[in-house]
């Protein structure tokens, strides 16, 4: 019996989606705790969120903002801007890892989840729509099968 989970025709999307609602809510648990937790939880907490967020952004710059056509003025100024965000994720993260105290370690965490919340909410209203409207149904379900594979899921025909 496989180990692998099957995805009938999800498109990368719906994936980038699903995994935006589990972003968040670690984000909703973490926020609940992060008021009472230890230096050392902290800076855990901040491996498993940079774990997840550069894994996310390293599908999304590849699959996604990489198949959207640069040309047209309205996806290039989007694309300049979700991938100067995911610099910016990057550059919080390393914020993070040399952070020494509680407060510092704090405060960046909280920066990461509101910069994170504000990318997700323009990806989920702009260029989301944008992507579907310009790579059609089947790029997306194409792109999707990509994705579960590099994920190690596998989709059904």
């Amino acid at each position: 019996m496989s180990s692998l989970v099957q995805y009938p025709h999800l498109d990368l999307i719906e994936l980038l989606l699903g995994e935006h609602a589990a972003i968040l809510a670690l984000f909703r648990s973490l926020e609940q705790r992060l008021p009472v937790m230890s230096l050392k939880e902290m800076q855990g907490a901040g491996y498993t969120v940079e774990a997840l967020l550069m894994a996310h952004a390293i599908e999304e710059d590849a699959l996604l903002f990489h198949s959207l056509p640069e040309k047209r003025e309205s996806v290039r100024k989007t694309l300049d801007a979700m991938f100067g965000e995911h610099n910016e994720q990057r550059r919080m993260m390393e914020e993070l890892r040399i952070a020494k105290t509680t407060l510092a370690v704090r405060k960046v965490l909280r920066q990461v989840i509101d910069l994170t919340r504000e990318h997700f909410a323009v990806e989920e209203r702009v260029l989301f729509d944008l992507a579907r409207k310009v790579l059609g149904k089947r790029k997306l379900e194409e792109l999707g099968g990509e994705f579960a594979r590099r994920r190690g899921l596998s989709t059904v025909s």
